[in-house]
């Protein structure tokens, strides 16, 4: 991730934490330590250098080498077999719903729809702003991530629906 980010331009790592949290922060779970520690050990690797500004803070501006060029072009060519990992906390209060009380099936239904429908607005306004001028695969990750949360966002208003008629449904008799 640090060097695939530093391909794009020098930065130091609070510049790594800005640009990653408005990429790829959202749709890849990182630690933001990682960026403060890992450009340190990349550098040692030889993949990144570091200029040190001279006095002040002394902030440390990183850049890729060509050996960090070439490491990120063998990770981008090795395969990818690994499924996708699914983290969502929603849909593990789904699974253990029997267990849940009246009305908490429908709010946990109503605000997962709520957060998956503003994440894909927030990715559908980004896309507009940049489709036209960002790199062409970054623009195919986020079309990616605005199917997923539309998919999502239409399971739960889907669940919300059988929710509402089952509510209508008269009570069974046991006679």
């Amino acid at each position: 991730m640090v060097l695939g980010m530093l391909a794009h331009g020098p930065a130091t790592s609070y510049d790594l934490k800005q640009r990653v949290g408005l990429t790829i922060g959202n749709f890849w779970a990182f630690a933001h330590s990682q960026l403060y520690d890992e450009p340190a050990r990349l550098a040692e690797a030889g993949l990144l250098t570091v200029t040190e500004e001279e006095g002040g803070r002394r902030k440390r501006t990183y850049s890729i080498t060509d050996e960090g060029h070439h490491a990120l072009q063998e990770w981008l060519a090795a395969p990818t077999p690994d499924e996708t990992e699914v983290r969502d906390l929603g849909l593990l209060k789904l699974f253990f719903a029997t267990f849940a009380g009246p009305g908490d099936l429908a709010h946990l239904a109503d605000t997962r729809r709520a957060s998956h429908k503003s994440r894909a607005d927030g990715y559908q306004a980004l896309y507009s702003q940049i489709a036209e001028h960002a790199d062409r695969w970054q623009v195919k990750s986020l079309e990616l991530g605005i199917r997923i949360e539309r998919t999502v966002e239409r399971f739960w208003t889907e669940f919300i629906e059988e929710l509402e008629a089952d509510a209508r449904k008269p009570p069974r008799s046991d006679s």
